[in-house]
């Protein structure tokens, strides 16, 4: 049995039946299942992911009962089959098939015949289902209210967009100016074999591709840190100078914190804070590996105020919990998990943590704002509702979305300046 497909097939159904992230599931399913190919089951599972809505659409057009009549096992199976079938181009038509039809001999007892037949099926009906003839939100595969959402808010480029978050996303590091420079690390890198450019768009970031990244010393030692560069760009934006005080208000697993912690040269203080208790292990765990001293943890709920931290922060960060829609292209669960009809709830939240960090910042200091979502209702919406309410002690520094091009995922953030009294 075809070790790749069977750790796939792990990855999918822990996503599809239990919920769990993409990441992790693929991290398990590779583990699991020895020998597979790690790189080759990351791209098809993400991918699949990626596509299920517009893989289901046909899945439901080519079943005499239509989906729902589908048990579970086997329609992961199809939806595989038919990635494979169109996507990956190391993998030709009549071997995707004859692997789907043996992994459901394997894992979907009785059901080799029909995977057959609707593969088969699909492979003589494949023009009807070409892009050209799908409603644009079944071919870029988005539900239809989160791309009504994105297209009501971003016209034409809605289409771009939604082509940039179906792409693989690039893998970046970040270095941790504490241990080495940039130059160095990227050196170092390529002689474990690992590719390492430097990114023109951030001092600390590197473009990274290979086997081993995470699992190297070079990890392990705390050179480097994994880090989107939209993430990068926003934590510079603020500027945290050496010697301050700053708060992070929503921080696990805790990348902010640790860049932040660099940039000011390990002097100074960061209280780090999570609603959840586990969750502060990861923050702690992420300094002592990076060297970090001058970070805190605290358990809190940053969406509830607390008169304790009034005006004592110099940088006060709310990297607020979000819709994530500008990093789907990492995380393509998203797509299937998110309801628009949830959003306001979360913008509730998100303006709570808001006005709390404006509250705890010093006259003369800095809040930012930021999501990696490209909804502007939970983006530049909730920054100005806030302006609003704070009035004239309130001001806006600088206000950017980052589109997911060029090595970027989706991501807003704003820094507001609090006016001395």
């Amino acid at each position: 049995m075809n070790r790749d497909w069977l750790a796939v097939f792990d990855a999918l159904r822990a996503v599809y039946a239990e919920g769990a992230y993409s990441n992790m599931s693929v991290n398990e399913a590779v583990s699991r299942r020895k020998g597979c190919r790690e790189s080759f089951v990351r791209t098809f599972a993400k991918g699949t992911i990626r596509d299920t809505i517009r893989l289901d659409h046909i899945i439901d057009c080519l079943a005499e009962k239509g989906i729902r009549s589908i048990k579970q096992r086997p329609l992961i199976i199809l939806r595989m089959g038919m990635y494979a079938i169109d996507s990956l181009d190391s993998v030709p038509d009549h071997a995707a098939v004859n692997e789907a039809v043996s992994l459901a001999g394997s894992v979907a007892k009785g059901s080799s015949g029909f995977v057959n037949g609707m593969l088969r099926s699909y492979l003589r009906r494949r023009e009807e289902f070409s892009p050209g003839r799908l409603e644009p939100h079944i071919r870029y595969a988005f539900t239809e209210p989160v791309f009504s959402l994105l297209t009501e808010q971003y016209g034409e480029e809605a289409f771009r967009i939604a082509g940039a978050l179906n792409s693989p996303q690039e893998l970046y590091l970040r270095t941790n100016t504490l241990r080495t420079s940039r130059d160095e690390l990227a050196a170092m890198l390529m002689q474990e074999g690992i590719d390492a450019k430097a990114s023109d768009e951030n001092p600390e970031a590197i473009a990274a591709s290979g086997s081993g990244i995470v699992s190297g010393r070079l990890f392990r030692e705390g050179y480097f840190s994994i880090q989107s560069l939209s993430s990068m760009i926003a934590v510079r934006a603020l500027d945290p100078q050496p010697g301050s005080r700053v708060l992070d208000l929503c921080a696990a697993p805790g990348g902010k914190t640790g860049y932040m912690a660099e940039l000011m040269g390990n002097s100074g203080s960061i209280t780090a804070c999570d609603i959840h208790a586990h969750r502060l292990d990861l923050i702690e765990a992420a300094m002592k590996r990076t060297g970090v001293s001058i970070a805190e943890t605290r358990e809190c709920d940053s969406a509830v105020y607390d008169h304790g931290l009034a005006e004592s922060f110099d940088y006060v960060l709310a990297d607020v919990p979000c819709s994530g829609l500008g990093v789907i292209a990492g995380k393509p669960e998203i797509k299937l998990n998110t309801d628009p009809e949830r959003y306001p709830e979360l913008i509730r939240i998100q303006s709570s943590i808001l006005t709390n960090a404006f509250a705890y910042v010093r006259p003369g200091g800095r809040v930012e704002y930021s999501t990696c979502t490209l909804n502007k209702n939970e983006n530049e919406k909730v920054v100005k509702d806030m302006l609003s309410k704070a009035g004239s002690s309130a001001r806006i520094i600088e206000m950017v979305t980052l589109l997911p091009y060029n090595g970027k995922v989706g991501f807003f953030y704003s820094i507001i300046g609090k006016n001395a009294n």
